[in-house]
């Protein structure tokens, strides 16, 4: 049995129209933490990594045409599921540090999603400065200690009379 080519090309439209009413959740949860880090910093990862590791990412109009949206909400799902700023928590300095390792490897080594992203959104590409100096400020923030204040000894409020 053969079915003409209008016939196969008719059907397949139909199909992409059906695709469209299959509804997505892209709603954006609200943001539970704000992730303390010095503004320029902040600025680099909103710019290259917010879309789809944060609650605050922009949905184009792309994101609205099955089934290029599926592919985006997924991805974006995925991305929240493994490093979510909105919900970075920097109380917990263990789960901190790891993400913060996991970014670094990011930025230096590259990852293949990062890859599908900046083909679709060219201008989110971060510099070799930028790169540059997110790496080094992770670098540096693993390295800090928190600081415990000690007496020393000369304060007149310490000693006895």
């Amino acid at each position: 049995m053969s079915f003409p080519l209008k016939s196969i090309y008719s059907w397949s439209l139909l199909l992409l129209m059906l695709m469209q009413f299959i509804p997505l959740n892209r709603i954006n949860p609200p943001v539970v933490y704000d992730f303390k880090t010095p503004n320029v910093i902040k600025i680099m990862l909103k710019k290259a990594c917010y879309d789809c590791h944060s609650n605050e990412t922009k949905w184009t109009s792309a994101t609205y045409i099955a089934p290029l949206s599926w592919l985006c909400w997924l991805k974006v799902s995925k991305g929240r599921n493994v490093l979510n700023f909105s919900t970075w928590d920097d109380n917990k300095t263990e789960q901190v540090k790891l993400q913060k390792a996991k970014i670094r490897k990011v930025i230096t080594e590259g990852a293949f999603h990062q890859q599908l992203y900046y083909i679709w959104k060219t201008d989110t590409r971060l510099t070799d400065y930028e790169s540059h100096t997110l790496t080094h400020w992770l670098s540096d923030s693993q390295k800090e200690q928190p600081s415990e204040i000690k007496n020393s000894g000369n304060n007149r409020q310490d000693k006895t009379l």
